[in-house]
């Protein structure tokens, strides 16, 4: 009960816990979009945990597609182009994926033992991640292609980097916002 009380409350944190830094975000909607991504990559590293106790596999293509599929669906049920979704969020999976292998490298060198506590893939972390979806598609609603919004775009790298966990370092950063760069510069 102990561990459950301790997995429950640390994903409430991770999700709860906004970067202290000064945000100098353009628009409200990159800032709550910049948290959202934010939130979903702080649960990656709950994900290697899992993973590594189970020595489950950093990819997993199969629920990949069928997410991706489900994404393109609510997007064209809320409005949101569908490509951009789904490349959005197969770019959020791959920077969730580097902050894994990172990880697992990591604790390969260190010959980490199993982690107790760690929380369950099924069943505690995969319903906060999926919880966050349908927001991200929100924010991804709210986004524009227009002059002023292409002006802001050319800030998101700099605002993702600073809205990001800096415990994550660019490469993660750049694979997150890289979808959205590019749909904002047609």
């Amino acid at each position: 009960m102990k561990k459950l009380a301790f997995i429950t409350f640390y994903i409430f944190f991770i999700l709860s816990s906004i970067s202290c830094v000064n945000h100098n975000i353009q628009t409200p909607e990159d800032k709550i979009l910049l948290t959202l991504m934010n939130k979903r990559l702080e649960v990656a590293p709950l994900v290697a945990k899992s993973k590594w106790n189970t020595k489950t596999p950093i990819d997993d293509p199969g629920r990949e597609k069928i997410i991706l599929d489900s994404v393109q669906a609510k997007a064209h049920k809320l409005g949101v182009n569908e490509d951009l979704a789904r490349s959005f969020f197969q770019a959020q999976f791959e920077a969730g994926k580097i902050i894994q292998r990172k990880l697992h490298e990591k604790w390969k060198i260190q010959n980490q033992p199993a982690f107790d506590p760690a929380p369950d893939l099924a069943t505690k972390v995969r319903p906060v991640l999926d919880s966050l979806t349908p927001l991200l598609l929100i924010e991804l609603r709210k986004m524009k292609i227009g002059a002023s919004h292409n002006q802001s775009m050319k800030k998101l790298s700099s605002d993702a980097r600073k809205m990001i966990n800096p415990s994550f370092d660019s490469q993660v950063v750049k694979t997150a916002i890289k979808p959205l760069e590019s749909y904002f510069k047609k």
